[in-house]
């Protein structure tokens, strides 16, 4: 289950002299870590990209959560959805008004394709998450988020491949729909059973993938 869209930066788009103009358009703001940066039904309608620092897109109903994406720099999103903005660590945002964005993208069309890169995958994110919820139990979510970080953030030695999230339970639980109770019960049981070690950096080592992904079946 991917955590992020990552791979169009923004800021990059931003930093060129044609874009400028756009540029001196944001206003540039710091918010330390465990923020809520905006709810559902917020006033202003702001699109803002990730200039640092990492922000969690999440859904709340009653005392639940479910993460929808871990946003990072050169990400982009608006304040005006459905859904809470967090930061996860210490963030800088560049922030706009939405009709200036839009009335720029139409003078300026060279930033709809990355702008329509992120929100496209935004999208296909969505949908991973149907996927997940409808057909697959929460081990199997759990099992599926761990192999994605070994694939594409694990770090691989001798002893294995390691992972480093810098998630709290929680945060975990949220990405893969459940309880903190749930899956921290299901991180216990892969521990005893051998397909997964908590290093003490916080980390998690995976000796064998395979291992890993045949335990949750």
């Amino acid at each position: 289950m991917p955590t992020s869209l990552s791979s169009t930066n923004l800021l990059t788009d931003l930093a060129s002299p044609d874009n400028h103009h756009l540029r001196a358009k944001f206003t540039e703001k710091s918010y330390p870590k465990d923020t809520f940066l905006f709810a559902p039904g917020h006033e202003e309608n702001l699109v803002f990209i990730i200039k640092s620092g990492r922000v969690q897109i999440y859904l709340a109903v009653d005392d639940k959560e479910f993460s929808l994406v871990i946003l990072g720099p050169g990400d982009i999103y608006t304040s005006h959805t459905r859904a809470h903005v967090k930061s996860l660590d210490d963030v800088v945002l560049l922030l706009i008004p939405t009709a200036h964005i839009y009335s720029y993208m139409i003078s300026h069309p060279v930033l709809t394709l990355p702008i329509i890169s992120v929100l496209g995958k935004l999208l296909k994110q969505s949908f991973s998450i149907i996927d997940n919820l409808a057909f697959k139990n929460v081990c199997q979510r759990l099992t599926h988020f761990l192999l994605h970080e070994a694939h594409h953030n694990g770090t691989r030695d001798m002893e294995g491949i390691t992972i480093n999230p810098n998630l709290t339970t929680t945060q975990i639980a949220a990405i893969v729909g459940s309880s903190r109770q749930t899956v921290s019960k299901i991180l216990n049981n892969m521990f005893q059973a051998g397909v997964l070690f908590r290093k003490k950096n916080g980390g998690y080592l995976i000796p064998d993938l395979t291992l890993l992904q045949g335990y949750s079946h």
